[in-house]
């Protein structure tokens, strides 16, 4: 890359940025934003890739692509080869930016020219699935091969699928056994569920049902998604284990989970929970008059538990343009629980018009207020909304939080 400055040293930089990388690692995000908000400032490049970090995956701060890629480029243009090597993913996959191959290599490479096996990984993936363009496999090995000569796992079992395949490299299926084996002993899952099918096809090896179920297990373990699937056939089928078939039911819905929820499928699971924080009322109790002063004075629980009331005819007759009023009122006095109620509401289109613009925003949110699975949520929400939709969803965001102030 051309038009890398370096970043000039700033006293006592390297001790906040440590600082918050364990802040980070502890969960401590808003006290990690803080600690970093100053040498970002000064032009302290991992301080900004940190940052850049946070507002990307919305820890701390409101999710925010814009800001995160400002703090990317910053950081990429003072060297920092973190961000380099986000930006080459980003531009890659094109997320938060728009997709440009030509932009994503330059990155991969530069941050893959440090020598950092993980970087040197991502560059090779791209080569290999042909980003942008026809797929270079030779290429990919090369890279694969110099991580994996620093012993990165995930390059061993990538450069091993090559070498069974015959991709970019002769054919060895010697040399991807011992590849894949290598990665399996240091705990990688995708090679151990490669390694299994190896066994179990019996190709290359005598044929071993044992093994492979042994191999499936220890990825199934980690959650691997394609050894859930394979184990659960082993159960079905009796190779290896005697068989099960609940268990083999059991496995194939983790395997689901595994592959990701779809936003319809997440909001089914998620429902409309109730706040597990409170004490749940005898929702066939009338609402009592505590409850109903407490509300009327602004008690942001007293106002959300009477939403609730007044929404499903809890206890009061139903209401619901009272209900949302309330809920409305708890949410912007900052309870989370109700912030999230109204992101999903909007997410349903349940008592609301459906609009993932606002269940957006308010799921964001709640996210902030650790609501749990608000940020799965959000997340999910926002690979359903165009670019337009979601930069016009995260501005509205940090209107409401700069008003809230």
């Amino acid at each position: 890359m051309s038009g890398i400055a370096q970043a000039q040293p700033v006293a006592g930089a390297d001790g906040v940025v440590a600082r918050a990388t364990r802040a980070i690692e502890q969960g401590h995000y808003g006290d990690a934003h803080e600690q970093l908000a100053s040498p970002a400032l000064r032009d302290v490049a991992e301080a900004q890739a940190l940052l850049a970090d946070l507002y990307l995956r919305g820890l701390g701060v409101p999710q925010n692509f814009g800001t995160a890629m400002d703090y990317y480029r910053r950081a990429a243009d003072l060297g920092s080869m973190s961000a380099q090597n986000a930006l080459g993913r980003a531009f890659a996959e094109g997320q938060a930016v728009p997709r440009d191959a030509e932009r994503a290599f330059e990155y991969l490479t530069a941050a893959a020219m440090t020598g950092v096996p993980g970087y040197q990984s991502d560059l090779a993936r791209a080569l290999e699935t042909g980003l942008g363009g026809e797929a270079r496999p030779e290429a990919a090995a090369n890279w694969y091969q110099r991580a994996a000569d620093q012993g990165d796992l995930d390059a061993m079992t990538s450069l091993g699928v090559l070498y069974l395949e015959g991709r970019g490299v002769e054919r060895d299926a010697d040399r991807a056994i011992e590849l894949f084996s290598q990665a399996s002993e240091g705990g990688d899952a995708r090679a151990q569920n490669n390694l299994g099918l190896i066994y179990v096809r019996g190709e290359d090896v005598e044929r071993d049902y044992e093994i492979a179920f042994e191999l499936f297990s220890v990825a199934a373990e980690q959650g691997q998604r394609e050894a859930l699937t394979n184990l659960s056939v082993m159960y079905a089928s009796g190779f290896g284990v005697a068989v099960d078939e609940a268990q083999s039911v059991r496995l194939l819905e983790q395997a689901r989970r595994a592959r990701g929820l779809t936003l319809s499928a997440m909001l089914e699971q998620v429902g409309f929970p109730y706040d597990a924080r409170l004490a749940e009322p005898d929702w066939s109790q009338p609402l009592n008059s505590a409850s109903e002063q407490a509300a009327n004075s602004g008690d942001p629980v007293a106002l959300y538990v009477t939403a609730l009331r007044y929404l499903n005819g809890a206890g009061v007759r139903q209401d619901v343009p009272a209900g949302l009023e309330r809920m409305e009122r708890a949410a912007g006095a900052g309870l989370g629980s109700a912030q999230f109620m109204l992101g999903l509401m909007y997410a349903h289109g349940r008592n609301l018009p459906q609009d993932y613009g606002h269940a957006y925003v308010w799921t964001s949110r709640a996210a902030l207020a650790a609501v749990p699975a608000a940020a799965e949520v959000r997340d999910a929400l926002a690979a359903e909304m165009s670019a337009t939709q979601l930069r016009q969803a995260q501005q509205r965001v940090a209107v409401l939080l700069e008003g809230s102030e």
